[in-house]
């Protein structure tokens, strides 16, 4: 694994500029963390460094949390589903022109848009059961176990509408269910919420190795 431990921070008005310990430079705007942008210069400056150098905590801002309120396989992990999405846009859209790793990033980031926003049917109707099924082999692969299990459970509640003649569309099948399957859906959401898995450390210990 490449060694992402923060070497040295550096502050300016609009961004924190990050010196990684295999050489890397990150900026992250500072408009992107609220309490930072609203905190006066000197306030910026009291950092601290937690999740063995790989997080930012500010005490006098924010309750301090083991991985930090910034953290660096945060912004790096958000950069292999940006690189996946504009190799996307690039192939027009269409994602079965990408690479299966490329496949797989997009697929999970769309799972983490979706199910954050507006659960698991949002997810399912905006993309699909192709895409469900790559973010489900992108779970496995990364070995995010508890993920996948909450995934394949969502996933598993739809099967019974493969054939169903009141299900013409993805959008039919959440009023075709009953109430026990539809509460079902609502606990594995929540359960999904609580991030079981951290996706960024085990995303880049797969696909930056």
């Amino acid at each position: 694994m490449p060694d992402y431990r923060i070497r040295h921070v550096a502050l300016t008005d609009t961004h924190l500029v990050l010196t990684l310990a295999n050489g890397r430079t990150l900026h992250e705007a500072v408009g992107r963390h609220i309490r930072l942008q609203k905190a006066t210069p000197a306030e910026r400056e009291q950092w601290q460094l937690v999740d063995g150098d790989h997080g930012l905590v500010w005490p006098a801002l924010w309750a301090p949390s083991p991985e930090g309120m910034l953290n660096v396989r945060d912004l790096l992990w958000d950069e292999f589903y940006e690189r996946a999405l504009a190799t996307l846009k690039a192939a027009d859209w269409q994602l079965d022109r990408l690479s299966p790793r490329d496949q797989e990033l997009v697929a999970l980031w769309r799972m983490e848009a979706d199910i954050n926003n507006g659960g698991f049917m949002q997810f399912l109707c905006n993309w699909g059961d192709p895409t469900c099924q790559l973010a489900l082999l992108g779970l496995q692969k990364i070995g995010a176990v508890r993920t996948h299990a909450i995934l394949a459970e969502m996933r598993g509640l739809i099967d019974r509408f493969e054939q169903s003649p009141e299900v013409v569309e993805l959008n039919d099948i959440y009023g075709a269910m009953t109430d026990a399957e539809q509460e079902r859906l609502r606990e594995l959401d929540e359960a999904y919420f609580e991030y079981p898995d951290n996706l960024a450390r085990l995303g880049l210990a797969h696909y930056d190795a």
